[in-house]
């Protein structure tokens, strides 16, 4: 894979007005692999490091001064940065895609098994990722646990319990009546009130359906990539980080879109 990358950074080493287009070139490279495998660490990072030193450098063969740290340059735009991919974490999102050939059973719930194969292995990485991005819509309620699906956005249903009270409840199924409305008073007298008022406003349709996952990174509850990439991007900020995200959005997104020369 580095032998197909250096011969493309060096052509266009000295051409500036070719840099986006190299940009957007050189790093589809491992996309088909990264897509099937877990690359190593360390190939992800030299792979990075070939990226930079493009770059950087002032023309084929001449060394460039790094002004910033890869890690920045890998902020999205509207964050600060240049919007260049993680390797690391966008071979993880791009993995997570293939959990849904998943033949035998969710794949959330399987598990590695004895001698598994390398492919194997490198789609279970995503394991974390889908955990986290992915909940349920509710329809009957039959099929979702109150206490261990991931069913209200926005919520670690593990933490919801008003351990105050002793009623049993296991599937969500229990919480609806037989018109289909929230048994309310039931709902604010098991859950935290803050929780009690989320799940309230979560919409039941009156035609009865099966439960089904869908992606909260997303509107539609599709996965994607993209989503699943920031999703893994923010999961990285540290908490100084969110707390820029907010001022600083705006301001960068109209300073990407100046038309200047």
């Amino acid at each position: 894979m580095l032998g197909v990358a250096l011969p493309w950074i060096t052509e266009y080493g000295g051409q500036k007005e070719e840099r986006s287009f190299s940009k957007l070139k050189r790093q589809a490279i491992p996309t088909y692999t990264m897509a099937c495998f877990l690359l190593p660490k360390s190939l992800c990072a030299e792979l990075e490091r070939l990226i930079a030193k493009f770059w950087w450098q002032k023309g084929h063969g001449k060394r460039g001064i790094h002004w910033c740290a890869w890690k920045e340059l890998c902020i999205a735009k509207e964050q600060g940065g240049l919007g260049f991919r993680n390797l690391d974490l966008f071979n993880v999102a791009l993995l997570a895609k293939q959990a849904k050939y998943f033949p035998y059973s969710d794949f959330i719930n399987a598990q590695l098994g004895n001698l598994p194969s390398l492919t194997w292995k490198s789609v279970w990485a995503a394991k974390r990722l889908l955990q986290d991005g992915l909940g349920w819509r509710i329809g009957r309620g039959d099929q979702v646990s109150v206490w261990n699906d991931r069913w209200i956005p926005g919520v670690d249903c593990t933490q919801s319990r008003n351990f105050n009270e002793s009623i049993e409840i296991e599937l969500v199924s229990s919480l609806i009546d037989s018109t289909r409305k929230w048994k309310a008073e039931l709902i604010k007298h098991t859950f935290l009130e803050s929780i009690a008022q989320k799940i309230l406003q979560i919409p039941l349709a009156e035609e009865i359906y099966e439960d089904f996952q869908v992606w909260y990174g997303e509107h539609s509850g599709e996965f994607t990539v993209r989503s699943a990439y920031k999703l893994l991007q923010d999961a990285n900020l540290a908490p100084r980080d969110y707390l820029l995200q907010t001022d600083t959005n705006n301001f960068y997104k109209k300073l990407w879109n100046l038309q200047l020369p």
